[in-house]
């Protein structure tokens, strides 16, 4: 074999080993919908919860798995039910049984006063089964909507107790060690939620 001959076909088995290394070292996650906040996650403030379970819902029992969190009220008209079925949807796009064993999404009322956990329960499983609620006084609710920039405030009626709540449509995500990890701002899109939570639970 002349000299030119051996260069280039050392040049190539060298050549084809990079392609080979390229190809399997693990490529970034591409993410679609989620604002991800990365190593700039935040830790929740401390807070205390009740699920619709009567089981408490705070900064150690959320931990070891992702949450995501929707902030709402069961007598909404339009944002929170439109959600819970956009949420239904995207876990029906996981197929991952293990993202879906990892993952818990919780429904957590603005609207405590007329929220009760017997209510909420009724509420949240009517959409799926696994779905969860929680709630507290509107104080200890403000911890965690202030940690996570959910804006919400009550709509005076003239009506006496009649009223509605304006409140952020966002989904908050929060990782197992109990941080504040990201963000689904609205408009939402089930499937590239779906990617997302797959990408980021189980990469």
């Amino acid at each position: 074999m002349n000299k030119p001959l051996i260069i280039i076909t050392s040049l190539a088995i060298v050549l084809g080993f990079a392609s080979a290394l390229f190809l399997l070292k693990p490529q970034p996650v591409q993410l679609q919908a989620i604002t991800w906040l990365g190593e700039q996650a935040k830790p929740l403030p401390a807070f205390e919860l009740t699920d619709h379970n009567n089981k408490p819902f705070n900064n150690e029992t959320i931990k070891g798995k992702w949450n995501l969190l929707f902030f709402g009220y069961t007598n909404c008209p339009d944002i929170c039910p439109d959600t819970l079925t956009m949420l239904i949807n995207m876990v029906s796009q996981i197929t991952d049984k293990k993202v879906l064993d990892k993952l818990q999404l919780t429904f957590i009322t603005v609207d405590p006063d007329r929220d009760t956990q017997e209510k909420m329960k009724a509420y949240v499983t009517y959409f799926n089964k696994n779905f969860m609620s929680a709630r507290a006084d509107i104080d200890s609710v403000n911890i965690l909507t202030d940690a996570t920039g959910i804006l919400h405030y009550i709509v005076k009626s003239t009506e006496g107790d009649v009223y509605e709540v304006a409140h952020s449509g966002s989904l908050i995500l929060v990782d197992p060690q109990a941080r504040f990890a990201g963000v689904f701002s609205s408009p939402h899109d089930s499937s590239k939620i779906a990617h997302d939570l797959t990408a980021l639970i189980n990469p």
